[in-house]
This record gives structure tokens, C-alpha cells and sequence, in this order.
């Protein structure tokens, strides 16, 4: 007597009923696995743009000084949120020269000003992260840093809003008048 030919693996499932409880078990699966990925890509973005944030302000930063004041930090930040205009004139730039209909550079210009808009919303709104060079320990620990995603936790960062670097802004005019009698 022949043997049975054996079951091939998945040829002989049944089809799920939609309201059946391993219908909604694999549904609950299938949307806890979607939402674990989503969120692990935002924090991978969010990441990416705070070490690339970092980098700037890393290779914007004087390397010989020891210790860096208030006026340094603002003045860092405001080179930070003027880093793009050069390229933003030379679109303008291209743009003006000859006739031309189509809209060249038109992503990368939107990509910009949405960012700078992020920004700028940011410093409104008091949230805006600089890592803290006024503190000489977070300073060497942020000169040490090689720019791993990893590590980014251990960085020191201070929040600024608009109204510090006002502040400071005003700290220096007081201090020029006090200076000048």
C-alpha cells in the first residue's frame, strides 16, 4: 500500500473568519508591529537632524577657547539660524538670470524655509536645544563627542528661547552704557 502524500506547510489553512477572536489577535498584532516601526523611524529622524545640529555647532565652535560665555553661545546660535542664506541667494541668483518658466531649486527652497520655520518656532516657543558649552564639563564632553547617534544622549543641552538671547542682547547694552560713563 502506498504512503499518503504529506501535507505541504500552509497548503491546507483554513480562511479566518473576520470576527473571529484570531482575526482581531492578528489585526492588534499587525497594528502594534506598524505603529513600533512608525515611531522608531520618527526617533530615528529626530535624531539624525539633532546630530547634525550638533555637528554644526561642534565645527562652528572655537577649538582653543576653554570656556565660552552667554554672548558666545547667542552669537553661535544666530550664525546657526543664518546658515542658510548664502544658498538661498544664489537660488535667487539662478533664478533671476535669463528667462526661464520652470521653477529650478524650488524643492530645496521649500526644504529650507520649512526648516528655518521649524526653528524659529522652536526659539518661540522656548525649546530650542544647543548643547551646553557655558559648562566647562559638557564642554569637554561635547569636543570628545565623534558624532555617533548612539552617544547623542549623553550631551549636556540647554534649552533657549528668544526671549534669553533678548535678554542677553539687553545684558550687553547695559553693560556698553555702563562701560561708556
Amino acid at each position: 500500500m502506498p504512503k499518503a502524500p504529506k501535507a505541504k506547510v500552509g497548503e491546507n489553512k483554513k480562511a479566518i473568519h473576520p470576527n473571529s477572536r484570531k482575526a482581531v489577535y492578528l489585526a492588534r498584532k499587525s497594528h502594534h508591529e506598524h505603529r513600533v516601526s512608525q515611531t522608531k523611524t520618527q526617533t530615528s529622524i529626530k535624531m539624525e537632524l539633532q546630530a547634525e545640529k550638533l555637528m554644526w555647532f561642534q565645527s562652528h565652535m572655537d577649538s582653543e577657547k576653554v570656556k565660552f560665555t552667554k554672548d558666545d553661545l547667542a552669537e553661535l546660535i544666530k550664525l546657526y539660524l543664518k546658515r542658510f542664506e548664502e544658498e538661498l541667494e544664489q537660488i535667487e541668483i539662478v533664478r533671476s538670470i535669463g528667462n526661464r518658466k520652470g521653477q529650478q531649486h524650488v524643492q530645496r527652497q521649500n526644504a529650507i524655509s520649512m526648516t528655518l520655520e521649524r526653528e524659529k518656532r522652536q526659539l518661540h516657543e522656548g525649546v530650542f536645544e544647543v548643547p551646553d558649552i557655558i559648562n566647562v564639563k559638557s564642554l569637554e564632553n561635547f569636543r570628545k563627542w565623534t558624532g555617533e547617534i548612539k552617544v547623542i544622549d549623553t550631551i549636556r543641552l540647554k534649552k533657549f528661547s528668544q526671549e534669553d538671547l533678548d535678554n542677553i542682547k539687553k545684558d550687553d547694552v547695559m553693560d556698553e552704557e555702563e562701560s561708556a560713563v
